[in-house]
């Protein structure tokens, strides 16, 4: 075998190296993308479900509330705090729901989708410390409303009071538990990283 026929057998070679070099890097990618993807959609499906649902989940709870002879100055201010409240967190998590749809793992270097990631991070730290503020404003509105179909009692207050410090540890729980899972999300991404670039 001449010189040349061994140069350019080694050429061939090389370039088969390299395309499955290529093919191997993206298999690994395609990978490892699959448990972030997976994290992403959840995260986006909490966002929608949460911006959709709220509001319907209030409205059937009050609904049978919406009646002509329970329109008061109470009935009003509830519906005034209730309605802020509703429309803050209606935009917060709409506003997450259009970052994480803006990430795009299989486009996206890490460092893009690191970035929209620290974004929202910001908007869930935000939301994690305001349910100190606007939750204790959504129970004094829906009680409003309620308040002319409240017999008060001892054991209503009692079970209104009961209600309210329980809920308020759930709603505490759950925005850590949504902060947790971006924080999850993003370790995932920064592994990617690691492996990809």
């Amino acid at each position: 075998m001449e010189y040349k026929e061994l140069e350019v057998l080694w050429k061939q070679y090389d370039e088969k190296l390299n395309n499955l070099e290529k093919i191997n890097s993206k298999l690994l990618k395609e990978t490892l993308l699959k448990k972030p993807q997976k994290k992403l959609n959840r995260l986006k499906f909490t966002n929608l479900y949460g911006v959709i649902s709220i509001p319907i989940i209030i409205l059937i709870a009050q609904h049978p509330n919406f009646r002509t002879e329970n329109i008061d100055w109470k009935f009003i201010l509830g519906c005034v705090l209730t309605f802020v409240v509703i429309l803050y967190l209606c935009i917060e998590q709409f506003r997450c729901y259009l970052i994480l749809r803006k990430i795009d793992l299989s486009i996206d270097s890490a460092i893009q989708s690191l970035n929209k990631v620290v974004k929202l991070k910001t908007i869930a730290n935000n939301f994690q410390k305001s349910v100190f503020f606007y939750y204790p404003i959504i129970c004094l509105g829906i009680t409003l409303i309620s308040w002319n179909n409240f017999v008060f009692s001892t054991n209503t207050i009692i079970f209104l009071s009961v209600l309210f410090i329980v809920t308020y540890c759930l709603n505490i729980w759950g925005t850590t538990m949504h902060k947790g899972r971006i924080n999850n999300f993003e370790k995932d991404i920064a592994e990617l990283k690691e492996y990809t670039e």
